[in-house]
C-alpha cells in the first residue's frame, strides 16, 4: 500500500511537470521545482520549455498545511533550484529541502514583496518577508494574485534560470520581456472588466464575498473590497456568521467564491441565507491569466 502511494505521488508530479512547453528541451536537463501551479505557468512561460518544472502542491490539495511525499523528496535531488513563495508550509521544509538536495539553490520569490496584513486588504503594506523561508506571521501569502506582484516575482525567477543555466540566458531575458508585456495586457484588460480606472470604480468598490480570504491582493489592486467567511483558518463564530450576513445583504452579494480545497459547508450555508449561488474560484489553477480573467468577469457581473 504504503509503495502504491510513493508511486502514485511521483505520477502525480510528473503529471505536474508536464504541460506543455515551447522550444527544444535543454541538453544539461534543467530540472526545478515550485510549490504551486500558477508558479509553474511563471516558469514555463520565462523558460520557454528550456525547464522541466515541477510542482510540489498537487491540484485540490491546501497549499498551506501541505506535507511533501517521499518520492518527490527523491525528485528534488536532482533538481537546480526549488523557487518557494513564502506559503505557511514551505516554513519548516525549506531547510529539509537544502540538506538533503546538495547543491541546490533556494529562490524566494516573495523576497522583494511588500505584502498585507492577511485579514485587511486595505491595511499598510509591511516589511517583505525573511530570506530565512519562513513567512512573516500574520501576512498574506496569496502574492501570484496580483499581476504587479507577479512582475516582481518573475523578475527573480528570470535572473534565477539566466544565472542557472547560462547558455541559454538570452532566451530566458526575451522570454521575461515578452511575459511582461503579456502581464501589462492583463493588467489593462482586467482594469478594463472591473472598471477600477472610472471615476465608479474608484469612488464605489464592488465587494465580494469568498470563504478563504485568498483574493487581498486582487481586490488591492483592482477597486474592490473582499469579505471573507474564514479567519486565521477558522469558521465563523454564530456573532461574526451575523456580520458577514448583515454585510452581505448590505452590498447585494449575490455569489459566495470557494476554493475547491476547501469546505463549502459555511459558503452554502451563508449562500442559502442571502439568496446567492456558490461558485468555485481556484486561487491555483495552472492557466493564470485566464483564470484571473474569468474571476474577474464573475465579480463584475454581480
Amino acid at each position: 500500500m504504503k509503495q502504491t502511494c510513493v508511486l502514485s505521488a511521483a505520477a502525480l508530479v510528473c503529471f505536474c511537470g508536464c504541460a506543455p512547453h515551447h522550444g527544444s528541451p535543454s541538453q544539461e536537463g534543467v530540472t526545478v521545482f515550485v510549490s504551486i501551479l500558477p508558479q509553474k505557468y511563471f516558469v514555463d512561460r520565462i523558460s520557454g520549455g528550456l525547464v522541466t518544472c515541477l510542482v510540489m502542491v498537487p491540484p485540490g490539495t491546501n497549499e498551506h498545511s501541505y506535507e511533501p511525499h517521499p518520492a518527490q523528496m527523491s525528485l528534488l535531488s536532482h533538481a537546480k533550484a526549488y523557487f518557494a513563495i513564502g506559503l505557511e508550509f514551505e516554513g519548516p521544509w525549506i531547510p529539509k529541502f537544502a540538506s538533503m538536495a546538495k547543491g541546490i539553490r533556494m529562490v524566494h520569490t516573495d523576497s522583494l514583496v511588500e505584502k498585507i496584513a492577511s485579514t485587511d486588504a486595505d491595511e499598510p503594506r509591511s516589511a517583505p518577508s525573511s530570506e530565512s523561508g519562513r513567512p512573516a506571521a500574520g501576512l498574506d501569502p496569496h502574492i501570484w494574485l496580483s499581476p504587479a506582484l507577479v512582475r516582481q516575482q518573475a523578475a527573480t525567477i528570470a535572473a534565477a534560470l539566466e544565472e542557472i543555466d547560462t547558455l541559454h540566458a538570452a532566451a530566458y531575458r526575451a522570454n521575461f520581456v515578452s511575459f511582461l508585456r503579456g502581464i501589462d495586457s492583463l493588467d489593462r484588460r482586467l482594469r478594463a472588466i472591473l472598471r477600477c480606472d472610472s471615476g465608479e470604480g474608484v469612488a464605489r468598490r464592488k465587494t465580494f464575498l469568498v470563504f478563504h480570504p485568498t483574493w487581498g491582493y486582487f481586490a488591492k489592486d483592482y477597486c474592490l473590497r473582499q469579505v471573507a467567511i474564514e479567519v486565521e483558518g477558522k469558521e465563523p463564530s454564530p456573532r461574526m456568521m451575523k456580520s458577514i450576513l448583515d454585510t452581505a445583504r448590505f452590498y447585494k452579494i449575490r455569489t459566495v467564491f470557494v476554493q475547491p480545497e476547501f469546505s463549502r459547508t459555511s459558503a452554502e450555508v451563508i449562500a442559502h441565507e442571502i439568496g446567492a449561488g456558490v461558485l468555485d474560484a481556484d486561487a491555483l489553477a495552472y492557466d493564470w491569466k485566464d483564470n484571473l480573467l474569468y474571476v474577474a468577469q464573475k465579480i463584475a457581473e454581480q
